[in-house]
């Protein structure tokens, strides 16, 4: 009887598949999308298993410090063609931040929409254990690894060789400094903070190094394929781009867009802002402000102002980001505000497949936090600082319009009246 009961509670189709039904989730830039990611979406289904594969993206602006080489709405659809079922927007907080806070928000993103099990990322060394042993004696720098990371900085060392090198001087033993195990150790780290039930997966790297400008047959790095977008090489892009990156391509109409293409932006809020406002920006440090408030009258593009303005104890990145977060109004107190809602305080759809409603079905049910399909209903599903802080957000978003329109001279759809990617 007891068997009998269980057994028609469970006979509804939608129960009955969720139970059986295996999702994995990838955090993604796709700055631009690439063959490499291609590979890396199929084999994410291939080797796992997956019935479903959702992506959280950066939106406009990437973890580099940098705007998007293309839009969100492109790199959505072309994610979409290559295997994605749906596409998430992470939060310009969480995606213009350190390689921490960047996994924290990704992380914690896909945890609370309960739809992952699995955690697929792309990985140099490809080795989960190896990983595992990085993530646990990283976990908490102490302040002799502190001091051994400056003094290789010092000498000249990228930030990553510098980190590597005081491991290993310290008798850790050695740790990769490759950028996507170093971005895998802290996705380990979020699932542990988080106590996550999704598996870690690691795909295993086919194409060149991330800052590698080369290409092996078809597959080159993201870093390549801008270079290569910035250059006009068509017949490079032909090689390492999907077909299908071109109909898309043609479908959005956006042009490339560099930092350079916020320099006039960049440089009048340099022009007009205070000492303070500059050292309040998120991910600024005070000497680093100090530089470019006694700086402020020399105009240079942003690019060139980046370069101008790393020294040996900040990297390029660093610096990029810290002046890419004072362009767009970013402060620390707002990133202490979005740490403070988890990193996650809502869930954006940017794009789905039509033959994924039984995904959605899942996630409107099992998601923690408020989804947001149309950006116009935010303010009745959001409220208190989660709204201000997306209101924020959607303004990043429109500076990016700005400046493509400017650009372009072509007039195009506002964040609010955008709609969702369908394919």
């Amino acid at each position: 009887m007891i068997l009998t009961h269980i057994y028609e509670r469970i006979c509804n189709y939608e129960t009955v598949t969720w139970i059986f039904m295996k999702t994995a989730g990838i955090i993604a830039e796709y700055n631009p999308f690439h063959n490499g990611h291609e590979y890396h979406l199929a084999e994410t289904r291939m080797q796992t298993g997956a019935d479903y594969l959702v992506v959280i993206m950066s939106g406009d602006y990437v973890q580099r410090g940098e705007p998007a080489i293309f839009n969100k709405y492109l790199r959505t659809r072309t994610a979409l063609m290559a295997g994605a079922n749906l596409v998430l927007e992470l939060p310009v907080f969480g995606a213009v931040s350190s390689a921490a806070d960047f996994a924290g928000c990704a992380v914690g993103s896909l945890e609370k929409s309960g739809l992952v099990d699995i955690l697929s990322f792309g990985s140099e060394c490809g080795n989960l254990n190896f990983l595992k042993s990085q993530a646990e004696y990283t976990d908490t720098e102490t302040e002799e690894i502190s001091i051994l990371i400056r003094q290789g900085l010092k000498k000249g060392l990228s930030w990553p060789m510098a980190r590597a090198a005081a491991y290993e001087t310290a008798g850790y033993g050695t740790i990769s400094s490759s950028p996507n195990d170093i971005l895998g150790t802290e996705y380990l780290k979020a699932l542990k903070t988080l106590h996550s039930s999704m598996e870690p997966f690691p795909i295993t790297r086919t194409d060149p190094g991330y800052h590698s400008k080369n290409r092996i047959g078809s597959f080159a790095s993201a870093t390549a394929a801008r270079k290569a977008i910035e250059e006009n090489d068509p017949d490079f892009l032909m090689e390492i781009l999907p077909d299908f990156f071109f109909s898309c391509f043609e479908k959005e109409g956006c042009p490339a867009v560099t930092f350079d293409d916020f320099s006039a932006v960049l440089n009048e809020k340099l022009l007009n802002s205070s000492l303070k406002q500059l050292e309040d920006t998120s991910g600024m440090p005070k000497d680093l402000a100090a530089k470019l408030y006694k700086n402020r009258l020399r105009f240079l593009p942003a690019r060139k102002l980046t370069k101008a303005s790393k020294d040996r104890q900040y990297t390029y990145t660093r610096v990029s980001r810290s002046l890419l977060n004072f362009a767009l109004g970013i402060t620390k107190q707002e990133l202490s505000a979005f740490k403070e809602l988890g990193m996650c305080p809502w869930l954006r759809i940017l794009g789905f497949k039509k033959d994924s409603a039984l995904l959605l079905t899942k996630l409107k049910k099992n998601s923690d936090i408020p989804i947001i399909t149309k950006t116009a209903d935010a303010s009745s599903i959001l409220s208190g600082e989660a709204l201000r802080l997306f209101e924020k957000h959607l303004l990043t978003s429109e500076l990016y319009r700005m400046i493509c329109e400017i650009k372009t001279g072509k007039s195009t759809k506002n964040e609010f009246t955008r709609s969702v990617i369908l394919l």
